[in-house]
């Protein structure tokens, strides 16, 4: 059972996951401060947990959580009442704390999204000089978690899944400057915005069971040119 209709939801479509509930309809943008926003999602996440108490269930929640020191906006105490929801009514809880995620770069308020679209249409946009990402594309999003449900004898897990690799904002801006040809039009803020994780519990299980996904300094570069390769073919 697919819960949700964007693009986290579509990629796990054709998963063959069995007795499994995916959860991918809850509040996406970091950005967001609308307590109708954050009601809809906690009431559609406990009518959905107790029509499906029976299944696997797996939440995405924020990876900022997992940064003791990180300062906590609505958002992210909105993610963290959502997993104490899902801890409260599910014995099979699969909870993955996700960064930055991107895949088809449509227009959307997602970080990388957004930097895309807007070198192409040059508009203006602000930079922070000390911000910080961690990142995953969406397809290495749905094959850690099916691997996972599929090896970890553990009922229930809350897990960090990303590239260890910290991007700089900047860099990623130069990265989808290369990509697009063309020079971004941005405001440089002497501000700083960032954490770090280590990822650990997602290492080993990758190196247990052999999961193929290549994590390194240029997953970012090299996944993009993937997707656009992928959009533009005929």
């Amino acid at each position: 059972m697919i819960v949700g209709n964007g693009q986290l939801a579509k990629v796990f479509k054709n998963s063959d996951l069995q007795d499994t509930c995916i959860f991918a309809s809850g509040v996406s943008n970091s950005g967001c401060t609308s307590a109708s926003e954050f009601q809809r999602e906690a009431d559609l996440l406990i009518s959905t947990l107790k029509e499906n108490g029976d299944k696997k269930f797996v939440y995405f929640s924020s990876c900022a959580l997992s940064a003791q020191d990180y300062p906590k906006n609505n958002y992210y105490k909105h993610k963290e009442n959502m997993e104490q929801l899902i801890k409260a009514h599910s014995s099979q809880y699969y909870i993955f704390r996700i960064p930055q995620l991107f895949g088809d770069l449509i227009l959307h308020k997602t970080l990388i999204n957004f930097i895309y679209k807007a070198i192409e249409h040059n508009h203006h946009f602000n930079v922070y000089s000390e911000a910080y990402r961690y990142v995953i594309e969406i397809n290495d999003v749905k094959q850690i978690v099916e691997s996972f449900l599929k090896y970890h004898s553990t009922s229930s897990i809350c897990m960090d899944i990303g590239n260890p690799y910290r991007y700089s904002v900047l860099e990623i801006v130069s990265i989808l400057e290369s990509l697009l040809k063309k020079k971004a039009k941005f405001n440089l803020i002497d501000q700083s915005d960032q954490y770090e994780l280590d990822f650990q519990t997602m290492k080993r299980f990758i190196k247990q069971y052999g999961v193929n996904i290549d994590f390194h300094q240029d997953y970012l570069l090299n996944k993009l040119i993937n997707n656009l390769i992928e959009t533009n073919k005929p």
